[in-house]
């Protein structure tokens, strides 16, 4: 009792070379998701090698919730590329395999994948297993109405014709004339590979 020294915390009898933060959050997802950012800025910004661990509470109410969490091995990600978003979408390509993987050994029925919009180049792997899959646009209706119109006003403008040339707002149904200086990164250069 009233000893100054703090008691191991590995099984070794020696503290772990990599110091963690623990983190501890409500199940509910305006507390989870928030506490992760916490995690993140934290290890941004700390200034030291640490690691985060998020522990979260479980609700009381027994609402069935069972969310389990894989992460994947890292892989060496691509340099040769021409911009952010083939660099994403190579990058996110490279863990096909890896999803095939943990896909493939749930033991249960696996009823659906879903994939993050910028996740769209692992769309082989559910397929590959007979999985349905589906994306997810973490983003408001106008940028969904700007994505599904943008095939369109690619034949409109046609070959050689960059968006920002044009005079006056895109037509984008269900929003305001669309000046091309609002376009999304990505949307803004028809030369590049990603677009």
């Amino acid at each position: 009792m009233g000893s100054s020294t703090p008691p191991s915390q590995s099984g070794s009898g020696t503290l772990a070379a990599k110091p963690t933060v623990v983190l501890v959050a409500l199940w509910g997802v305006s507390h989870f998701a928030p506490m992760v950012e916490v995690g993140k800025r934290l290890l941004a910004l700390s200034g030291r090698s640490l690691t985060v661990n998020v522990l979260v509470v479980p609700s009381p109410t027994g609402n069935g919730l069972d969310i389990r969490f894989h992460h994947f091995r890292a892989a060496e990600p691509p340099t040769d590329h021409t911009g952010i978003e083939e660099f994403v979408s190579r990058y996110v390509q490279l863990y096909v395999p890896q999803i095939k993987a943990i896909v493939s050994g749930l033991t249960c029925l696996v009823a659906a994948v879903v994939v993050d919009i910028f996740c769209t180049t692992l769309l082989d792997a559910p397929q590959e297993l007979g999985v349905p899959a589906y994306v997810f646009l973490i983003s408001s209706a106008a940028m969904a109405a700007v994505l599904l119109r943008s095939p369109s006003l690619d034949e409109e403008v046609g070959p050689g014709v960059e968006f920002e040339e044009l005079e006056g707002g895109l037509d984008v149904p269900g929003l305001p004339p669309v000046p091309a200086s609002c376009l999304p990164t990505g949307l803004d250069n028809r030369k590049i590979s990603t677009y």
